[in-house]
Parts: structure tokens; C-alpha cells; sequence
């Protein structure tokens, strides 16, 4: 999975800590400092960041909230579908477009919330499973310099809003997200409008993640599904049968998001669930 760190300039020293701490998992990390060569196009380098990352983690802070560049990044993001996951590190008045998305607050807790962040990303292998991958220890002093990111009123040149490219093929990953609506009542005239939850919908080796924008994050462990199967009616939608935590038998309705892509979305999930559990929905 490739990650998309976006941050302001006055939170680098977080930004860096988190990327450290990510580093050792099985995850291929894109942030500015670390992945612009010297003497690139800086516009140009951002650009192929976000159209080659599948996720991104905004850092949500005052200084964040107020930079043109952090809201191109995370913008660019929401008109591509792709899932943003907002990260809390200090009070302040988060924009709406992100308010609605689940977000992991860094406030209280680093080690709690990076345990909560590793999850919503699927729980990614460490690269050396004899170590504990995070050990959580206060963050040591940086022994080589890192080149600082630009300030809009140096080195970087004023960014607009990135153009649109075309959309890479995704590479093989370890977990795959999907924008999502899911509920458990489908109407066959009204369909889930006004009923269903929306959010972005993760598959890793073990479990179905179901994360909505306001709510708790739901999990489906992947032994306990009974049947999927595609269904049509206003919308293509798949119905997922399951055993909850508590033995109950339950049914969970799924469509992918938005609309004109729901068809192609669904078929992915399914697909996604026959190679993670060996079978043939």
C-alpha cells in the first residue's frame, strides 16, 4: 500500500516521527521531504505522489487547516474517490469536507492512536516479525539533517490545484479500500438513500473493515462469512451473510461509491474476497 503523508510545514517534526514509525511496516511510504529528489520539479513530483498513493494521511493542526497546499493535496484526493484518513495532533477547527470522515485523534495517546491508525490500514505485516515493529519510544533527536520543506515564499513555487491524470493501474497490495455505502434494509423502490453509512470499505488477509466518516469502525473477520452474492434492483449492491461476535447469524448490504462506478466496485469487492479467502462467491 503506498500512503501519502500531508502535513504543514510547522508540523514536520510529527510528520517525521509518524513516518518513521510507519517505515517499519509493510507499507511504501510518500512524503515531500524524503521523496522529492534536490532539483525536481516540485509540482511535478507532488503530482505523481498523489495520483501513485492509494491512501492518504492528513495532519490536522492550526497551521494545517490554513495551507493552500495541505487542501490541494487532501481536495485532489476527494475527487479521485481515493480514501483519506484525517489524523488529529492538536485542537483545531477541521475543515468540513474532512469533518465527516473518521479520524484518529493523536492528542491523548501516540501509542493508542497508532495502534488505531495501523488497523484502519489493515494491520500491516512489521518487516522484521522477530521485532515488535513499534516499540512507542519517545522520539529520538534526528542525527542527519533532512532538507526543509519550502516555504511559499521561497524555494517552492505557488501550487495550484493539481491537474488531472490518468489513473495508474494499482500495484499488488496487501490491502485494498474501496469507497463504500453499506446498511442492513435495501427498499426495492428507494434502494438504501437515507438508510445506509458511508465510508471507505478495507480488505486485508483477515478481516473486512468497515470505516465510516463519524462512527466507530466496524470488522467482519473473514472466516465468519457465510455467502456473498451480487444483487440488481435500483442499485447493484452485494448482501453478505455472516456470524456476528456474539454467534448471531447477520446480513450486511454493500454498494461501492459513487453511484456510476457501483457496478465495477462491487465486482472488485467480490473479487478482492474470493482471493483472500480461497473461494468463489
Amino acid at each position: 500500500m503506498r500512503v501519502f503523508i500531508s502535513y504543514a510545514r510547522e508540523n514536520l517534526a510529527f510528520a517525521q516521527r509518524l513516518a518513521d514509525d510507519l517505515s517499519e511496516y509493510d507499507l511504501q511510504l510518500w512524503m515531500d521531504v524524503r521523496s522529492i529528489p534536490h532539483g525536481a520539479n516540485w509540482d511535478y513530483e507532488v503530482q505523481k505522489g498523489l495520483d501513485s498513493s492509494d491512501v492518504m494521511l492528513v495532519l490536522l493542526s492550526a497551521a494545517s487547516v490554513m495551507s493552500q497546499n495541505v487542501a490541494d493535496e487532501w481536495s485532489y484526493f476527494i475527487e479521485k474517490d481515493k480514501p483519506i484518513i484525517p489524523l488529529l495532533i492538536e485542537a483545531c477547527d477541521v475543515p468540513f469536507r474532512l469533518s465527516r470522515r473518521q479520524r484518529v485523534d493523536f492528542r491523548e495517546n501516540y501509542r493508542t492512536a497508532l495502534y488505531e491508525l495501523l488497523r484502519a490500514m489493515g494491520s500491516p505485516q512489521p518487516l522484521d516479525p522477530a521485532s515488535t515493529a513499534i516499540s512507542f519510544a519517545p522520539t529520538q533527536a534526528v542525527t542527519k539533517p533532512s532538507p526543509e520543506r519550502p516555504s511559499r515564499s521561497s524555494a517552492e513555487p505557488t501550487r495550484s490545484t493539481p491537474r488531472p491524470a490518468a489513473t495508474p493501474t494499482p500495484p499488488e497490495i496487501g490491502v485494498r479500500m474501496f469507497p463504500a455505502v453499506w446498511g442492513e434494509k435495501y427498499h426495492w423502490f428507494n434502494g438504501m438513500r437515507g438508510t445506509g453509512t458511508a465510508g471507505d470499505l478495507l480488505i486485508n488477509d483477515r478481516e473486512i473493515a468497515l470505516i465510516p466518516r463519524m462512527q466507530p469502525i466496524i470488522t467482519i473477520p473473514l472466516k465468519n462469512i457465510t455467502s456473498v452474492k451480487m444483487h440488481r434492483s435500483i442499485d447493484y449492491y452485494l448482501r453478505i451473510t455472516f456470524y456476528g461476535t456474539d454467534g448471531a447469524f447477520r446480513t450486511l448490504l454493500i454498494m461501492g461509491a459513487p453511484a456510476d462506478r457501483r457496478k465495477a466496485i462491487n465486482e472488485d469487492i467480490v473479487n478482492t474476497l474470493n482471493y483472500r479467502t480461497g473461494r468463489n462467491w
